[in-house]
């Protein structure tokens, strides 16, 4: 059951962060100005990896923990 659980919070999250880089990249191409393309788009990389490594940070763990306890 704890195995269950966690396919599918990691399946809810991987569709959250699929839907906000859909949202992001939707967003930025449309928009018309394309000079400073690079420059924003290194930025809203960063604060999309932010919390993925931080997700990841909580999740290994926690994993380990759920599946050496069955």
């Amino acid at each position: 059951m704890r195995l269950f659980i966690l396919e599918m919070c990691a399946l809810v999250s991987a569709g959250v962060f699929a839907a906000m880089f859909f949202a992001i990249w939707r967003t930025r191409c449309a928009r018309p100005a394309r000079t400073a393309f690079r420059q924003r788009f290194a930025t809203e990389l960063v604060w999309a990896a932010i919390p993925c490594l931080m997700m990841l940070a909580a999740a290994i763990p926690a994993a380990i923990a759920i599946v050496s306890a069955d």
